[in-house]
């Protein structure tokens, strides 16, 4: 008797939920392709790339300025073992050589210094912009699916663990990319 009641709660409770299942309005999108297409995204990558050419010129002008140094060591060098000067003055070229080999340590931990900071200030904006561009992507599919009456979406640009697509076939139907990729780009 147990099992007879059993087996009418299971089908009972599968009936309910495939009632359920059928009601279920589904989308997908390819986020991938909305990001990378939003004009916004487009205007934030020049906007790092712009910032990414001025940190290049002002390292470019270090390094310039740490070849100069390295060339008067060099200088200074040569000069400290040049056996026609007199011992003092080759003492003193040789002083004068230290010294500059001491300045270009401390130049390059300021290069390197500028190359950390500027990376993390780099990544930081870029992380910045791209929280702030996919926010607004996300809040307009809520309101797209809402509106639509779509009670989920489902991001179709996804891999599995094993470079597999998680999503291996969507309906043109249920496919809202383009409609959304459109009214985000309506603002331009």
């Amino acid at each position: 008797m147990k099992k007879g009641y059993l087996s009418v709660a299971i089908m009972a409770f599968w009936a309910v939920h495939t009632v359920q299942a059928q009601d279920l309005r589904l989308a997908f999108i390819d986020l991938d392709h909305v990001f990378n297409e939003f004009y916004k995204t487009q205007l934030a990558d020049a906007q790092l790339r712009e910032k990414a050419e001025e940190f290049n010129a002002e390292r470019t002008q270090l390094v310039e300025e740490y070849e100069a140094m390295n060339e008067q060591f060099n200088e200074a060098r040569t000069a400290a073992q040049d056996t026609a000067l007199s011992e003092s003055v080759r003492n003193q070229r040789r002083n004068e050589a230290e010294e500059l080999l001491v300045e270009i340590r401390e130049f390059e931990g300021r290069i390197q210094n500028f190359d950390q900071t500027r990376r993390q200030q780099l990544e930081e904006q870029g992380r910045r912009m791209r929280t702030r561009i996919v926010d607004e992507i996300q809040e307009e599919v809520r309101r797209y699916a809402r509106s639509q009456g779509y009670q989920a979406v489902i991001d179709s640009s996804g891999q599995s663990l094993n470079a597999i697509e998680s999503v291996l076939y969507v309906d043109s139907r249920l496919d809202i990319t383009e409609p959304i990729l459109e009214t985000l780009n309506s603002g331009r």
